[in-house]
């Protein structure tokens, strides 16, 4: 990943329940990899960009295949 200067910020609410599973799934994680536990920030930006690069390929994996699909026609 290119290195980018972090200047927006995202705001989101969660219940109480969610902030504790988010800080157990983050402490859980942080101990099998024997590992300083990572900011809730950094975890929460780490899936953003682990999902937004499976919608990547699942966008031009469908781009292609309608391009395919027009060639035929």
């Amino acid at each position: 990943m290119t290195n980018h200067k972090l200047t927006k910020k995202l705001q989101v609410l969660l219940t109480e329940d969610e902030v504790s599973s988010v800080n157990r799934v983050i402490l859980n994680e942080a101990i099998e990899n024997e590992e300083r536990p990572v900011s809730v920030s950094a975890w929460i930006r780490q899936l953003i960009q682990a999902e937004l690069s499976k919608k990547d390929i699942e966008q031009k994996s469908f781009i292609k295949q309608t391009v395919k699909n027009l060639n035929k026609k």
